[in-house]
This record gives C-alpha cells, structure tokens and sequence, in this order.
C-alpha cells in the first residue's frame, strides 16, 4: 500500500505559493488535480467501483487565509485531506483563548477535527495560509468501505498515524524544557516554520510569545558565534 510520502515532490516554499496563487485563478475552469491518481496512489484506496465513486463526490476546495473551516461540537460530516497549505488546529479556553494543538500541512493529510469519522469534532480548524483541500462527504468515505472492506485499513492507518503523532507531540511538551521544545519544533516543522505566526508556535508549545521571542534570540546568537 502506498504511503503519503507518494506526493509531489518537494520545492519551495515561495515557489508553492506562485503555484497555489496561479491554480487559485484557474482552478475553477481546469483540473488543477488528478483526484482519481490521489486516492489510488497516494492513499491506496483499491477498487475500480470505489474510486469512480470517490472521484465523482470529491470537491477539489480552495480555503482562504484565516478561514474557519470545522467548528467544535459538529458532526464529522466531511473528511478533507490537504493539498498544500497549512491549518492548525485549535480548542478555546476558558476565558476564549486559542490553544494550538497541532498543524496539518502534509500532502494528504487527513482534517477531521475529530479522532474519528463517526464522532463529533473536537477541534476548530483554521486556514493558517491560503489552503488547497480534496473534500468528501463522509457517508461516501463509509459507503467506498462497504463496496471493499480492505479500504478499512486505509482510514485506519491515517487515524493511527494521526495518533501517533498527538502522542510524539505531547511526550514533547511533557518532557522538554522550552528550549528543546523550540529546537524540536524548528527541525520537524522546518517547511511551514516560515509560514506560522509567532503566536501559534508559542501556544503550540506552550510558551508565552515574550518567552518564545528570549529563546529566539538565544538560539540566534548561539548560531551566530
């Protein structure tokens, strides 16, 4: 079964952007995406029937920065999968703060908001850039499944590497200091670090914005000597 690592090969960060700004134009009167290529490459859906019915029910989404796009307390009623750009995913305090709980920006990167197809968000999803997304009613991801049950263990598997990465990223809150935190974030998040405000680093990690902006300046001197 194919993996996410099947997606468009790496460029810039500048170079996604004159791209997505060009598609954005076009996307209306061309094909800016092979949706059938999508699922059976890159996500590994398997079946003939399945993906005729997948690719007729998908929308190809062009989400604006700094649109909400999944609010808590929703049924999980579409299941959208990134293209390019990057989300983040939040929950509010109790006097209406965003807390950050992670970013979605990986080439076929499942956005639920939710830890499953049939619960109830969770999160708030917010277009932290101009965003590219494949959205399909969540009945059709259920009614696929039922057509080859082996597409179960497709949703399964993006589910469980959802998991896995929530657990990886709260060991690191739990067990680094803010330092660390800032060097792990800067290393593993190194594509969109350019592109998150400052804001949502620090409540991602847990920072203050002004302890965030110490730790900043110390690594840069660091870096200069």
């Amino acid at each position: 079964m194919s993996n996410l690592s099947t997606g468009p090969k790496p460029v810039s960060r500048r170079e996604q952007e004159r791209e997505r700004r060009r598609r954005k134009k076009a996307w209306v009167t061309e094909s800016p995406l092979d949706i059938r290529a999508f699922y059976r490459d890159s996500l590994g859906v398997q079946g003939d029937e399945v993906l005729d019915l997948y690719t007729k029910n998908t929308n190809y989404v062009y989400r604006n920065k700094g649109e909400v796009f999944i609010h808590a307390g929703e049924p999980v009623s579409t299941v959208r999968f990134v293209i390019s750009g990057v989300s983040r995913s939040y929950v509010l305090g109790p006097e209406g703060q965003d807390n950050v709980i992670c970013f979605g920006y990986r080439y076929g990167q499942p956005v639920l908001g939710a830890s499953s197809l049939s619960s109830t968000t969770s999160l708030f999803v917010e277009a932290v850039t101009d965003m590219e997304t494949l959205e399909v009613p969540t009945s059709v991801i259920r009614q696929g499944i039922q057509m080859d049950f082996s597409n179960a263990s497709v949703y399964e598997r993006l589910l469980a590497e959802d998991h896995d990465n929530q657990t990886r990223i709260q060991i690191v809150l739990n067990t680094m200091n803010g330092e660390e935190r800032y060097r792990w974030f800067r290393k593993d998040y190194a594509e969109i670090i350019d592109d998150v405000p400052q804001n949502y680093v620090a409540s991602f990690l847990g920072l203050q914005p002004q302890s965030l902006s110490r730790i900043k300046r110390t690594l840069k001197e660091q870096d200069e000597t």
